[in-house]
């Protein structure tokens, strides 16, 4: 092919590439100023944080919740490559930054399907089916699904550009293609850490098969590899150097959470999708039961095409294999490398999680790879070397066939082929039709573009958003620190945005990740009830009210968080929501009241525990005989107990009424290099000892702590047939914590004060007063 047909095919591709993104993208293309994704959970944080630092974020730190404290934009999947640039033309609406970002995704979809093109003709595939197959696979790519919420990995050309310049280096050897890289890299990163990330498992799948597969000199080898991996090194200086100016935090989980089995690649991820036509017939037919979800982590459906490819790949291998024949048809006059199938085996590998799904404490060793807890993401490797393959060897063997048998049955391979393909990506298609169907309704619904907004709610009820200092919504929710995990925020974040993005109010609340715990640990007190000090009330700019949001429909709120209304003047019912003013100084006042009657009580008790407006039985173990020196309370404190369960206590009990308002609460002393913290079983038993009902409580919903001591509590309902409680502690994956101290069981509006000998004092559980 001549360089005019190059160019005149190129630009052919471009036009085909425009279209088909259109035409699956719809109004994420031609309206996106009027497009949000989606509402609630995941996309509802990425929503907000990307919109609220573009609109009134300044720098690299995001104010819109977390407050007073905020967070690195990097943490928050706030892309800081756009949010940061446009936070400083100042006045930027939230259509001017929706624009911005729909169209830099769209256009992702455009160079993907040219970068692919670009590399299938590489390989020798002829203009037009290049261009058709890689429209097919662009589509195809389960990145699609991340326009749903994970903005952020929206980005489609990046895994494609990195292959074909990889290609073109390891032909070519040219350093412009590392200088690509790096570019590439860098800008990718501040969209999403995990695109380094990608590059790196990429150039270590590369230089690996680059030492099996080329016959060089160990030296050669070296130093063909080398200038990738100074790229990829300087990507991670260039980001670490940016953090380190610009991320005042110490203190962030240096080992998050990580659940191998939900976020890696299982087989049935591969090659099942509820998004295929012939899959979806396939179960209305009882014939597969369960089909791969694109929301699963590991989602990477191939198709039906790939598959079958890559079965006759296996099997033409074997055969020829047999017969001692030449493998020209997979690898060698294609000018495919064997190197490139190994980096997606390898890549495969990692996204299974394998080794690390058999014995994930080798993840420790791994520091860096901790971070990228999301294994299955690194299945979009292997999706696109394996499809660009499978292409290559569709074409060829049609050349094969057309050259022995004729052009029929060519055309028939092709015909078939780009047809099954492009019937299965029609699914896809509707997925993205769909989702963009629902983009202008949730824009309106966010920005209350066919309702009363905030504001003018605001201004109805003798208020102003400048009467409020920031926004707190209840049921309270903190989610962030991996050793932290309070409430459920999955439709308060999206109620929460909808206010403060409207208003230019931060919220209190948090969703997002790696949150610094010292900050996390001072924030979530606020929750805790008037006998917890809640040091945030003292890191505030302002004492202006906090605009109180108590979302109606979601669950009872228990009495530490319904204490907050004691401080707060009742506004209004707007958004599913009761709103009130809350004012710091009130919520002070009230501790210290309650603070005075017990400092007046405490001077006449003796070293027990004392039972105040007593409503029913109570019971308190401060584990004062075990002796364990690293104690919360008390004499001592109870060791670590390595099983995975341990029976704790069997609390007699007798319900006032046919039920009775409980609180369960036990301290433990957690790790600080971890997230493990262990949760508690309570069997409500009968007097026959059969389990009537049972009741979860998890320590990583703590709302009160003292250094590495959190506070494991649950409010719940007694019925009048529980005769005992049997608490069972749950210790997986061991070990979660150090020690334990201080169990109680109470009625949920008793009073019950313990006076150490040391001169320490807890009320209600709670640590009013320190050891002397």
């Amino acid at each position: 092919m001549t360089k005019r047909q190059h160019s005149i095919w190129l630009l052919i591709t471009i036009l085909f590439a425009v279209c088909l993104t259109t035409i699956t993208l719809t109004r994420f293309v031609t309206v996106p100023w009027h497009a949000i994704g989606e509402l609630g959970g995941d996309g509802a944080k990425n929503n907000f944080t990307y919109l609220y630092q573009s609109m009134y974020g300044s720098g690299y730190w995001f104010t819109g919740m977390n407050y007073p404290y905020g967070e690195h934009i990097v943490y928050t999947d706030g892309q800081p490559l756009l949010s940061v640039i446009l936070d400083h033309f100042k006045n930027v609406s939230a259509g001017d930054a929706l624009t911005v970002m729909w169209w830099l995704i769209d256009l992702s979809y455009v160079l993907a399907i040219v970068f692919i093109y670009r590399t299938l003709t590489h390989f020798r595939v002829g203009p037009l089916v290049a261009m058709i197959f890689a429209g097919l696979i662009t589509i195809f790519s389960p990145q699609l699904f991340r326009i749903q919420g994970h903005y952020a990995l929206s980005y489609t050309c990046i895994i494609p550009m990195v292959f074909y310049w990889l290609v073109l280096y390891h032909e070519r050897v040219r350093m412009r293609y590392v200088v690509y890289l790096f570019v590439a890299g860098c800008l990718s990163a501040f969209l999403h850490l995990y695109y380094i990330a990608m590059m790196l498992i990429w150039i270590i799948g590369y230089s690996l098969g680059y030492f099996i597969f080329i016959k060089a000199t160990l030296r050669q080898k070296v130093k063909h590899v080398l200038p990738l991996f100074l790229g990829i090194i300087c990507v991670f200086a260039v980001v670490s150097l940016v953090m380190k100016l610009t991320d005042p935090v110490t203190d962030r989980p240096a080992s998050p959470y990580n659940s191998f089995y939900e976020t890696c690649t299982r087989p049935r991820q591969i090659i099942t999708s509820v998004h295929s036509p012939l899959w979806e017939f396939a179960q209305s037919q009882r014939l597969i039961y369960t089909l791969a979800m694109s929301g699963e982590e590991g989602y990477v459906y191939l198709g039906l095409v790939i598959c079958f490819t890559i079965a006759f790949s296996v099997v033409l291998v074997l055969v020829r294999s047999f017969a001692k024949k030449k493998l020209d048809i997979l690898v060698a006059d294609t000018g495919f490398s064997p190197i490139w199938l190994f980096t997606a085996l390898l890549a495969l590998l990692v996204c299974m999680g394998i080794p690390f799904i058999w014995h994930p404490q080798w993840l420790d060793y791994l520091a860096v790879f901790r971070q990228f807890r999301s294994l299955g993401r690194f299945s979009w490797i292997f999706y696109h070397i394996i499809a660009v393959y499978c292409v290559i060897v569709i074409y060829h063997y049609y050349k094969e066939l057309v050259a022995k048998r004729g052009l029929m049955p060519g055309i028939a391979l092709l015909a078939g082929a780009i047809g099954l393909w492009g019937f299965e990506a029609t699914g896809y298609i509707d997925y993205a039709i769909d989702r963009a169907h629902y983009a202008t309704y949730n824009y309106e619904m966010m920005f209350s573009e066919k309702e009363q907004n905030w504001q003018a709610y605001l201004h109805d009820h003798n208020h102003s958003k400048d009467d409020f200092q920031a926004i707190i919504m209840l049921p309270f929710f903190h989610v962030g620190t991996e050793k932290l995990w309070v409430g459920n925020s999955e439709w308060l974040i999206t109620l929460g945005s909808k206010a403060a993005l409207q208003m230019h109010l931060p919220l209190v609340d948090v969703k997002m990740s790696r949150s610094s715990w010292s900050q996390a640990m001072k924030q979530v007190k606020i929750a805790a009830g008037p006998y917890a000090d809640k040091p945030m009330l003292r890191d505030l700019p302002s004492q202006k009210p906090f605009l109180l949001a108590y979302f109606d429909e979601g669950e009872y709120l228990d009495p530490d968080q319904r204490y907050l209304f004691l401080a707060s003047d009742y506004i209004g019912h707007y958004s599913q929501c009761n709103l009130y003013a809350c004012y710091p100084a009130r919520i002070a006042a009230n501790d210290k009241m309650k603070a005075d009657t017990i400092n007046s009580i405490v001077p006449f008790m003796h070293s027990a525990d004392t039972c105040i407006t007593d409503r029913g039985v109570w019971y308190v173990d401060h584990f004062d005989n075990k002796g364990l020196a690293e104690r919360l309370f008390g004499a001592g404190a109870s060791p670590y107990m390595n099983k995975d369960t341990s029976i704790i206590a069997t609390i007699p009990v007798k319900p006032v009424g046919d039920s009775q308002y409980y609180e369960f609460s036990c301290w433990f002393l957690l790790g600080n290099k971890d997230y493990r913290s262990p949760d508690i079983l309570l069997y409500g038993l009968d007097s026959s000892g059969n389990s009537i009902d049972t009741t979860f409580v998890h320590t990583n919903a703590s709302v009160d702590n003292r250094g590495m001591w959190f506070r494991a509590s649950k409010y719940f309902y007694v019925h009048r047939k529980v005769k005992s409680l049997k608490c069972i502690l749950i210790n997986r994956p061991g070990p979660t914590y150090v020690a334990m101290d201080e169990l109680m069981l109470r009625p949920a509006y008793s009073l019950i004060i313990s006076k150490a000998a040391d001169g320490a004092v807890m009320v209600n559980n709670h640590l009013f007063k320190e050891r002397k």
